[in-house]
């Protein structure tokens, strides 16, 4: 890897980096962030029949990542065996149809697929990829890329298999191969702080369930050819009543509620 190219590239994207940390700072102090006021709202929380488990108070900390994309998923496409597969050079995707559909349930599906994605004539990378339930539906799951930085929560990384009649067909993946740091680590907000400052910003109905609450990086945007993550906080609100779950972005670093994104709100049973 041309280590002096990537530098070059990322030394750019500071610039547009460095306005972005600037406008989220000013953006945060509208926040419901007081921590005086987390008790109570809690209480008040529990009071409109809104479920959750314990809600953790320690901030931690985070970094902005940064990425290129690669062709290693093309490049070693003639490793797999048992499936036909096409590779899509612009959004770098790998999409496979197995040549004998997996039979799953509901109990033993992610039992089966664990072991499965870690044979690589399967899986390409499959050791790089965790289940993740708060993504994934009664017709798709998903992986995604782990680390040591932590998971990455984007379709930019991310294994998705298809299931149909309890079957597994395919699947699409994509694939970071490595993530650099760009910005010394920064304070987050608290699993607390985001769940409260949701409620005080009415995207907490009463009857509900904090069913997820997990922080993960995602595509913030693309500069120079290169992509910026961030850590974000994904909490998902399942309705008692329908049993509808929606999933809420929080931008980790600022406490801003993330309206709209690369990937977008989205709604859906999970599993």
């Amino acid at each position: 890897m041309d280590f002096k190219r990537i530098e070059v590239i990322f030394l750019i994207v500071f610039f547009s980096l460095d306005i972005f940390l600037f406008l989220s700072f000013r953006n945060s102090q509208q926040l419901v962030s007081n921590t005086s006021t987390n008790t109570s709202t809690v209480t008040e929380m529990r009071k409109r029949n809104i479920s959750f488990g314990s809600l953790d108070s320690k901030s931690g900390y985070a970094y902005y990542l940064g990425t290129q994309p690669n062709d290693d998923l093309e490049e070693n496409s003639s490793k797999l065996q048992g499936q036909k597969v096409q590779y899509e050079e612009v959004n770098h995707t790998l999409a496979s149809t197995l040549d004998s559909p997996i039979s799953v349930t509901t109990s033993n599906r992610k039992k089966i697929m664990d072991k499965f994605i870690k044979k690589e004539s399967n899986i390409l990378y499959g050791k790089n990829y965790k289940y993740a339930p708060q993504l994934s539906t009664h017709s798709q799951m998903v992986y995604v890329t782990t680390s040591n930085l932590g998971d990455v929560y984007d379709k930019t990384a991310q294994l998705i298999f298809t299931i149909s009649d309890g079957e597994v067909l395919g699947y699409t993946q994509t694939y970071v191969r490595s993530m650099i740091i760009l910005h010394e680590r920064q304070s987050i907000k608290s699993e607390k702080d985001v769940i409260t400052n949701l409620y005080a910003n009415s995207e907490i109905p009463n009857n509900s369930k904090i069913a997820y609450a997990n922080l993960a990086y995602t595509k913030l945007l693309e500069a120079k050819g290169s992509t910026i993550y961030i850590p974000v906080w994904f909490v998902t609100i399942k309705n008692k009543d329908s049993k509808v779950s929606t999933t809420k972005k929080v931008n980790a670093f600022t406490g801003n509620i993330i309206k709209s994104s690369t990937n977008g709100d989205s709604s859906y049973n999970a599993q």
